[in-house]
């Protein structure tokens, strides 16, 4: 039957419904073409250019949820039948859909207009539903659900986490790329870290769905996607109750209030306030986010025009990190910290424009946005290292205007052949300092006073060929242009600037030989901007990694070559699995140096390794998860391993949904001893989280747990040198330092609709 020769289009029937009532779930049933009995199960139905997609039943039965409202487009696709493509109007959501597929191997093809988004064998999707089964009290924390990925947070809640990926310390987001809905989060030539990233202006209530791809291997992927990207995409699903509040206490006396009002998945307004002294010294935030979204228009003819604001405010502590050496003979507790001055203010507004046609031919989408960004952070790595007097205390501000436009246009030209091609611009005028200040918050000195503005623009292009229902190759090139132009206020307002270049050509392959199993293959090279700094007279004061430092360094763009190759598996309707295994090549590595307390490139570096991850249903309400991930990552020259990253990673999770209004999950989290600088190693890491909850009608309770057994989480580990007791001698020799885990912590959270 592979081999069929019938020449049957794709049929999706069913009466249209009378009123045009806006909805944000469709109901279907995908058969075999002629035979309506026999419901093909294991079929991916997928919205394009969404993150929603569901897997057909036994009975070849299907749900997708939380959809906006207007005309939708579906891929939908099973092993032995031919993939097809399909836009769904309004009007045809309202009752349940018949779709039948037809076998491979006909030769008539219905012409359809895109290409399914391009995947490898470890990309992942974290659902709402995910999201709702496990403990994430921030957006940044969703990511904890993604295979191999760790994060650190070395401040308080309002700071931006550090991230590991891969054999990858991705900072504060210098190797990994985060989106909004097609809006880039990542702050380019933050003057904390490069690619900084804090998602305190999204609220995780709100967040629809969170795509991340291991690697560049994507034409949409931009700067700063060498270890990867996570696009997170925002939506409610409209269900009988468009108000929605929820209150949550904690014992760390957190006190949060979340209010929403939704009309459709794609129409919302949501607000968040929250207080929270933290665990241990320090720690304390307040803060305020406001996310909603408007429809323009939603027509058949003209397409659909969404506007999205998003605004966050939060001032928060900074507890820094403590010496080991010192938390052993009670200098300073393990949750305690050295400076109680130390904090940050962040301010964050965006307007966005997103705009989508939907042809039978053709699909066009346009995304404008602006922003703007403030940040101030006031803290303390060294403590009296460097300056014995005043002390190392400095502070750091940011001020940026943001703005972009992307286009992207899809059309399928041939029987088996879909054409992308986008462009699109970045551009941010900042201004930023710097200063060394002292025990009474004076200013001792300047360090940095630069101005300027940055733009990259890119042209992309490429290609779906899908020759046979069992292979898929998606292929093309994006061009990159890099411009800066920099003014040092500390340097007679020295003028810097220059025009760079970035080639990134992508491949992605799949094959289905079986009906169950699928093979990919991947390659694609990343790149990373210099940041601002380079451009200026500004040098570090001391470096933990002086034998890797580059000679001649001059301002570049960093280039990345990355691969992948592996599996998914389907071995029954209840157990799937994915294997894979990887290597990158980065041209020159960025480590952050507590020392000096920037940002220091160093010599090119090889990451590989191999990833493994299973997913079981044994009941239909369980869900039962396990992932883990190794990484051999080294300097090239050297073969000295690079510093922080962790080579072993592994996950494991339970979660449950219940038709009784039941819903929970337990996360424990593995990480191997990390390498640190100087020959150190770092500590094993073992945590453990849960979260259970119950509704019944328009009630709603939750109890979050984390670090269940109450462990003394060593969650960062680094190796420099510090002085914060005056009366030991002064030593520049590296000590290990700590960022504390949380001890167990409980939130409780009662929620209503109405």
């Amino acid at each position: 039957m592979l081999f069929s020769t019938l020449t049957i289009p794709l049929y999706v029937l069913g009466s249209p419904a009378s009123a045009y009532a806006q909805t944000s779930a469709m109901t279907g049933r995908v058969v075999e073409s002629g035979a309506e009995d026999y419901g093909v199960e294991g079929a991916v139905i997928q919205v394009v250019n969404m993150a929603s997609s569901t897997t057909t039943n036994e009975q070849g039965e299907f749900t997708l949820e939380e959809l906006p409202d207007g005309p939708v487009k579906l891929h939908i696709s099973a092993p032995d039948y031919n993939e097809r493509y399909i836009v769904i109007t309004m009007s045809e959501r309202q009752q349940p859909l018949l779709v039948e597929l037809e076998w491979a191997g006909d030769e008539e093809i219905v012409e359809t207009n895109a290409a399914p988004v391009a995947e490898t064998a470890s990309s992942t999707s974290v659902t709402k539903q995910d999201i709702a089964v496990l403990p994430s009290k921030n957006a940044e924390e969703v990511l904890r659900q993604v295979p191999g990925v760790t994060l650190v947070q070395h401040g308080s809640e309002g700071k931006g986490h550090q991230f590991f990926l891969r054999g990858f310390d991705a900072i504060h987001g210098s190797d990994l790329e985060l989106s909004l809905d097609g809006i880039p989060l990542n702050e380019w030539s933050n003057i904390h870290a490069q690619g900084y990233l804090d998602l305190g202006i999204i609220i995780p209530e709100l967040i629809q769905a969170v795509n991340f791809i291991k690697g560049p291997f994507t034409l949409q992927q931009g700067a700063f996607a060498m270890a990867g990207s996570s696009r997170y995409s925002l939506g409610f699903t409209d269900d009988t109750s468009p108000w929605g509040m929820s209150y949550t206490a904690g014992t760390t006396n957190r006190h949060r209030l979340f209010a929403r009002h939704t009309s459709g998945a794609q129409q919302f307004v949501g607000v968040e306030v929250t207080h929270d002294d933290g665990f241990g010294e320090n720690r304390a935030i307040n803060r305020a986010t406001l996310n909603s979204r408007f429809k323009i228009f939603d027509t058949n003819t003209h397409g659909t025009l969404h506007l999205t604001a998003l605004a966050g405010a939060a001032q928060f502590e900074l507890p820094g990190i403590v010496r080991n050496e010192d938390v052993t003979r009670n200098f300073v507790d393990f949750y305690g910290a050295y400076d109680p001055e130390s904090k940050g203010e962040s301010l964050r507004g965006i307007l966005a424009l997103r705009y989508n046609l939907n042809r039978e031919r053709y699909t066009l989408s346009l995304h404008g946005y602006g922003g703007y960004r403030s940040l101030k952070l006031l803290e303390n790595f060294t403590g009296y290292l460097n300056d014995p007097l005043h002390g190392d205390r400095r502070s750091q501000a940011q001020q940026t205007f943001t703005f972009g436009l992307t286009g992207a246009h899809e059309a399928h030209v041939f029987r088996a052949l879909t054409l992308t091609t986008g462009a699109g611009v970045r551009g941010d005028h900042f201004q930023q300092h710097e200063d060394q200040i002292g025990q009474e918050l004076e200013v001792i000195s300047n360090r940095r006073a630069l101005e300027g503005t940055q733009l990259i623009a890119h042209a992309r292009a490429g290609i779906t060929w899908t020759p046979h229902s069992q292979l898929r190759l998606n292929t093309g090139g994006r061009l990159d242009t890099v411009h800066v132009n920099v003014v040092d206020r500390l340097d007679e307002n020295q003028r810097s600037k220059d025009t760079l270049f970035a080639l990134s050509p992508r491949t992605t392959l799949q094959w289905a030989p079986l009906q169950q199993w699928t093979f990919f293959l991947a390659h694609g090279r990343g790149f990373r901007p210099p940041e601002a700094r380079a451009f200026s007279n500004f040098t570090s004061t001391s470096s933990s990694f002086d034998d890797e430092q580059l000679t001649g360094n001059q301002p570049e763009v960093t280039r990345s070559n990355a691969m992948e190759a592996g599996s998914k598996w389907n071995v029954t309707s209840w157990l799937q699995t994915s294997a894979a295994g990887f290597l990158t090549l980065i041209q020159r590595e960025s480590i952050f140096d507590h020392a000096s307390g920037v940002s220091v490139e160093v010599n090119g570096t090889r990451r590989l390794g191999g990833e493994l991850a299973l997913r079981a249903t044994p009941l239909s309400w369980l869900t039962l998860r396990a992932d883990v991930t190794l990484t051999d990552a080294r300097f090239i020259e050297s073969q000295n391993p690079v510093p922080f990253a962790p080579w072993l990673v592994s996950n494991v999770k339970a979660t449950a949904s219940h038709e009784s209004g039941w819903s929970g999950g337990v996360q424990a989290l593995y990480v191997a001893p990390r390498t640190l600088p100087h020959g150190a190693t770092g500590s094993t890491l073992l945590r453990t989280d849960a979260k259970v909850g119950y509704q019944w009608r328009l009630l709603q309770v939750g109890l979050e747990v984390e670090n269940i057994f109450n462990q003394r989480l060593r969650e960062g580990e680094y190796h420099y040198a510090s002085r914060w007791d005056l009366d030991q001698p002064a030593s520049q020799l590296p000590a290990i330092h700590t960022a504390a885990g949380p001890p167990r912590t409980a939130r409780l959270t009662l929620g209503r609709t109405f």
